[in-house]
């Protein structure tokens, strides 16, 4: 098992914009260590979300190699990202993106769906998800009988509930008060230090970032500070 569960090498990323291309990244190196916790920090058009993305197999490099685990996820087809990302990845967005149709728990049970699991493991499954977010008693409710901070945590459960090792949360708590924003950041906290999930978290909230473990900062397209402990 690799130490960094990932690396990116040389890796460059350009959108066009018209008839101009837009520079994101030009030779990016980095390596994430398994159970990080990072915080990506950075203004508007840094390139935060973008790195996001190319981590999650959303977006692919234009150039460069980027590997998970030592395997190389660029060069994949859409057919093996889908599954990759099914069982090693999991997101979490500012808007939730939960079906307003189904409740709680069939949200959650969504990812499973790419699965051959059983209908009695899907089930067992979800509900230590929940149980794991603090949601036991509310799987049979539809979103809009939650509150934000419990619409983010059901997110949450459902980016887990695959078991995935890591998840990559943009602006996790952007639609949420300070209250609900402390109890998220202290859910991923807690994901990320007993059950060992490597996390990285795109955010503009100081106090968000405080529960990482690192700070990271970008600026058009590259780190311009080191390192900083959380």
């Amino acid at each position: 098992m690799q130490a960094n569960i990932f690396t990116l090498s040389g890796i460059a990323k350009r959108y066009a914009r018209g008839d101009d291309a837009v520079t994101i990244f030009d030779g990016l190196d980095m390596d994430i260590a398994r159970g990080a916790f990072i915080a990506l920090m950075g203004p508007s058009g840094s390139g935060k979300t973008t790195l996001l993305n190319l981590l999650g197999g959303i977006d692919r490099p234009d150039s460069g190699e980027l590997r998970y685990d030592g395997r190389r996820i660029d060069s994949m087809s859409e057919a093996e990202l889908t599954v990759w990302r099914a069982r090693h990845v999991g997101f979490v967005f500012q808007s939730f993106n939960l079906l307003p149709m189904l409740t709680a728990a069939r949200n959650v049970e969504l990812p499973l769906t790419l699965t051959d699991l059983g209908r009695a493991e899907r089930e067992r499954r979800v509900g230590v998800a929940l149980d794991l977010v603090g949601l036991g008693h509310c799987g049979h409710r539809p979103p809009s009988q939650l509150s934000g901070g419990q619409q983010q945590r059901v997110a949450i459960a459902r980016a887990i509930v695959a078991d995935t090792e890591v998840l990559l949360c943009d602006e996790p708590t952007g639609n949420l008060d300070r209250n609900a924003s402390t109890e998220v950041l202290e859910l991923l906290r807690t994901l990320n230090e007993e059950l060992g999930k490597t996390i990285i978290m795109v955010t503009h909230d100081r106090m968000a970032a405080d529960h990482a473990r690192t700070t990271l900062a970008l600026d058009k397209g590259r780190f311009v500070d080191a390192a900083v402990p959380a």
